[in-house]
């Protein structure tokens, strides 16, 4: 199996979670890691991989109140397509005007959007007990395990240029 169709797989898995009753709820954690092109929060589920991020993410560079997020898309766009990635905190819904973007290393699609290190969303999602994102009509359950803690060293790094 490839690194291709083992992606592909745990991505329709991901959009597949609020399907069905046995995968209500999301097994995963909120991470961080940092990396030469920035401050990298995201979710992290083992099952399909120990250090990367699926299902919704945001990357930050040190020091900029810009910051871009991006959700797995479960269906085929084409690069480029304008869609829409709506993230659900605990019933209360906040909408990003995204592009699709076709991963070259991968074969994958990312809706990316953009927003800023003063976005409530932040602070919401830390204290969030439930969290889904839909990008077009796709909706998915993620975890909110380790939010808390994530999304403020998160911040206070983006925040301060860093380590």
């Amino acid at each position: 199996m490839t690194f291709r169709s083992i992606f592909r797989a745990a991505t329709c898995g991901l959009l597949a979670l609020a399907s069905g009753p046995a995968l209500a709820a999301a097994q995963g954690y909120w991470a961080l890691s940092q990396a030469p092109d920035g401050i990298k929060l995201g979710v992290i589920f083992p099952d399909f991989s120990p250090n990367e991020f699926a299902g919704l993410g945001f990357v930050c560079t040190p020091g900029v109140e810009t910051v871009q997020g991006w959700s797995d898309v479960g269906r085929a766009l084409k690069g480029g397509a304008k869609v829409s990635v709506a993230i659900d905190v605990d019933g209360a819904a906040t909408r990003y005007g995204a592009k699709a973007e076709r991963s070259e290393m991968d074969d994958s699609v990312r809706a990316n959007f953009m927003t800023t290190l003063g976005d409530p969303l932040f602070a919401d999602i830390a204290k969030a007990k439930t969290l889904k994102v839909s990008v077009g009509a796709a909706t998915s359950s993620l975890p909110t395990r380790g939010a808390a803690a994530t999304f403020v060293d998160f911040l206070a790094k983006c925040r301060a240029g860093g380590e």
